[in-house]
């Protein structure tokens, strides 16, 4: 039995930018199967891709979004030396991905960080499924989730014993024979090791390895060891030592920040002051405004294209700091739209905006800041009427983050500052935007105090000129969604399809947060689908997501055994109230014998003989667009 460290997250609430996960993944095609890594492909655009599939499972529970990474951890997986049938430098064949383009002469060389980048959301696929209890699921080629997974996991760990001769006591070192790499025998720079670092992790929470888990933190030690405090933040070298700006830059720190999140989450050397230390250091000198981003920790230089996009990668934070989330969304929206997405990196940026959407929250006005020049209407602009213009929000929990989308036109620049009772503090900070636009607000719950009408406060500060104040629509309210429609009880063919329907505002996400295994719900359209592999009594859960908030529905849906009577008639179920189904009542809900070692509650955990599954986790069809090129394939 799998023994799991973490539980899946909750999901968020807010939904449209899973939907521009959908379009940017559905632009790439396939992206990189069937590539090897010869030229770090995998290494630095396969792993993003696996990655943000990964994310949006997550978010979800759909193991459409698994499948999608089975299909591209196969491929990667058949794309190892040892599969090719490929040797290193020195006549090798292991189970690691060679790289022949960074070497002067094109020696064969099998990189830790690669390794690292690759196995990790390979190795993620199997957490994941244990996690969610998603074995008896099949997958795009009829093999079960959990044969791949068990594949996977042995697969991984040769990949981590392929390295095991590199391994210093604190990290990895370059290997001392391959002299064509100018360094050999050197400590790798921290986020090599770190890219290792975080598939042990991974694969110490499947396997529960100690040895794993202790290299692990061995790296993230070996990394707190190298930071610097800098006001309230952190800084820190590429390749560690005593601080000298700019230091590290915020592409490969994303991977170091990121095992530090793991460390973290596990309760390994890093803590929640440490997590809001590298916040504070994303917030303070990596964000300048909405369109400008420093290319390293400590500032410096800014928007260089190879880094700019990469500030995604430290989404992981976003628990910490809520406007770590709003800056890079608003870039993200304003300059990496998913229409335009063509790099694994960026498409992994928009997974992660999915994964960690706060719920949106309702701006209103603290009246006596702004003109209104029509109070009677609903929707129209008002203009800030002095420096400081204020408005507020009340955040459905004072614990928890949210986001307020505005309608904007910021003549000038502006910073946006949030009220804690005492101070105000920088939550934002734009371009004057040429126009009417839309950014967000970040509520952040280390400020949550209440100004007035229950709401939290928020100023606009700029170099205010009278008559050309900064302008803000009215909101005409968030409508949380409510699902409408009512769900058959039985179906005597064994195949349910049932239409659910809501209201509220869209875009609309649906899903499924208990189910037998094999159901399916499409996100788009409601429509949920089961076939029963026989009679029994199913339990399904259907959640209708927006931006605003969510509603669920449970019901149970029974297949009778053939020819069986579904309520009452001669039975005299009627004179209970309680349908009668046909079959015993000494039957669990998936038609298991009570006394069965097997639980209702065990296999709705893990699914199992009468095809239960799903728990925590909800599932979904997969888009319409990848369906579509699944058949077309």
């Amino acid at each position: 039995m799998l023994v799991l460290a973490l539980a899946l997250a909750a999901p968020s609430a807010a939904v449209t930018a899973r939907w521009s996960f959908v379009e940017a993944y559905d632009n790439g095609g396939d992206w990189y199967i069937g590539y090897d890594n010869s030229s770090a492909t995998l290494a630095w655009g396969e792993s993003y891709v696996m990655m943000g599939l990964a994310a949006m499972f997550r978010v979800t529970g759909d193991p459409s979004w698994l499948d999608e990474l089975a299909r591209h951890a196969d491929s990667a997986v058949a794309m190892m030396d040892r599969e090719r049938g490929v040797v290193d430098y020195r006549g090798v064949s292991e189970a690691c991905w060679q790289d022949t383009h960074y070497q002067p002469a094109g020696e064969a060389y099998c990189y830790v960080v690669h390794s690292g980048m690759i196995g990790q959301p390979i190795a993620e696929f199997a957490r994941l499924v244990a996690e969610a209890g998603l074995e008896a699921e099949v997958a795009y080629d009829g093999e079960t989730f959990g044969d791949k997974a068990d594949r996977y996991v042995a697969a991984m760990e040769d990949v981590v014993a392929a390295h095991a001769d590199q391994w210093t006591g604190e990290g990895y070192a370059f290997r001392a024979d391959a002299t064509f790499l100018g360094y050999p025998g050197v400590d790798l720079p921290i986020n090599q090791s770190a890219a290792m670092g975080r598939l042990l992790l991974t694969l110490a929470d499947v396997d529960g390895s100690a040895e794993h888990l202790a290299k692990a933190e061995a790296i993230c030690r070996h990394f707190r060891d190298q930071l610097a405090a800098d006001g309230d933040g952190w800084v820190w070298n590429y390749w560690g030592g005593a601080y000298s700006a700019p230091g590290e830059d915020v592409s490969h720190g994303a991977i170091e920040v990121d095992l530090a999140r793991m460390c973290a989450e596990r309760g390994l050397v890093f803590d929640d002051d440490d997590m809001r230390g590298f916040a504070a250091t994303f917030m303070d000198r990596v964000y300048v405004d909405d369109r400008t981003f420093s290319d390293h920790v400590g500032g410096g230089s800014t928007n260089t294209e190879s880094y700019r996009p990469q500030v995604a990668r430290w989404l992981g934070l976003t628990p910490w700091r809520t406007g770590l989330y709003t800056a890079v969304r608003d870039l993200y929206d304003l300059d990496y739209p998913p229409s335009s997405v063509g790099s694994g990196s960026i498409l992994y940026g928009w997974g992660l905006l999915a994964e960690h959407e706060p719920v949106h929250c309702e701006p209103f006005f603290y009246y006596v800041d702004w003109d209104d020049p029509d109070p009677d209407a609903e929707g129209d602009w008002r203009e800030a009427t002095a420096y400081g213009a204020n408005i507020l929000t009340t955040p459905p929990d004072l614990d928890a983050p949210c986001m307020i989308p505005l309608e904007v036109d910021a003549p000038r620049q502006v910073e946006v500052q949030q009220w804690d009772g005492a101070a105000y503090h920088r939550v934002a900070e734009w371009e004057a935007t040429g126009g009417e636009t839309r950014r967000f607000v970040p509520y952040e719950p280390a400020w949550p105090t209440v100004y007035w009408s229950d709401g939290v406060l928020f100023q606009f500060a700029d170099a205010f000129v009278e008559g050309d104040g900064i302008r803000v629509r009215e909101s005409t309210g968030l409508a949380p969604p409510t699902i409408t429609s009512t769900p058959p009880e039985s179906g005597e063919d064994g195949v349910l399809d049932y239409a659910a329907e809501g209201e509220g505002d869209a875009p609309f996400w649906w899903s499924l947060a208990a189910f037998p295994t094999g159901a399916r719900i499409d996100p788009e359209t409601g429509e949920l689908r089961f076939e029963a592999p026989g009679p029994g009594a199913y339990a399904f859960t259907v959640v209708l997501e927006n931006d605003a908030g969510s509603d669920s529905q449970s019901f149970t849906w029974v297949v009778p055994p053939s020819g069986g009577d579904t309520g009452g008639g001669e039975t005299g179920a009627a004179d209970t109230g309680a349908p009668d189904t046909g079959w015993d009542d000494s039957l669990d809900t998936c038609g298991i014998p009570d006394e069965s070692e097997d639980t209702a509650a065990e296999v709705g955990a893990t699914p199992g003989a009468c095809g239960c599954g799903g728990g925590a986790a909800g599932v979904l069809l997969l888009p319409l667009a990848l369906a579509r090129r699944r058949r077309e394939a």
